[in-house]
């Protein structure tokens, strides 16, 4: 009996090891993002936005995108709450703030944040490409 209960919290250890491991590069890539707002580094923010989300900021605001992101309420956040990846898509929950990310060619950027939930409908979005 006891080397059944070891099995399979070996067993649980590793099955949550691997979703840490696909969910780690989601996670530091929205990390990364909120640190380099909360230095106020606009050129190192941007570079973590996707395409679509840089292109739409600018638009938007009429500066360059390292200028407009600084202007943004972006909230500052504390440890990730919760980490979801779903093939090329990914979700990071914070307390203050949920972030949507998702896979390019050059690796995981930022397609939504300072996204407040509303319930049973999408996330309301300050940041997101359109």
């Amino acid at each position: 009996m006891a080397d059944r209960l070891l099995l399979v919290a070996v067993l649980a250890l590793g099955l949550s090891a691997c979703g840490d491991d696909r969910n780690r590069p989601v996670e530091d890539v929205a990390r990364s993002f909120y640190a380099a707002v909360a230095s106020d580094d606009g050129p190192a923010a941007c570079e973590l936005l996707a395409p679509a989300t840089r292109d739409e900021l600018e638009q938007a605001s009429g500066k360059p995108c390292a200028e407009a992101i600084l202007e943004e309420d972006v909230p500052e956040v504390g440890d990730a709450q919760e980490v979801q990846v779903y093939g090329t898509a990914g979700q990071v929950t914070y307390g203050a703030d949920t972030a949507f990310l998702g896979k390019f060619d050059g690796g995981w950027r930022v397609v939504a944040v300072a996204c407040t939930a509303r319930g049973p409908r999408p996330h309301d979005c300050d940041v997101a490409g359109g």
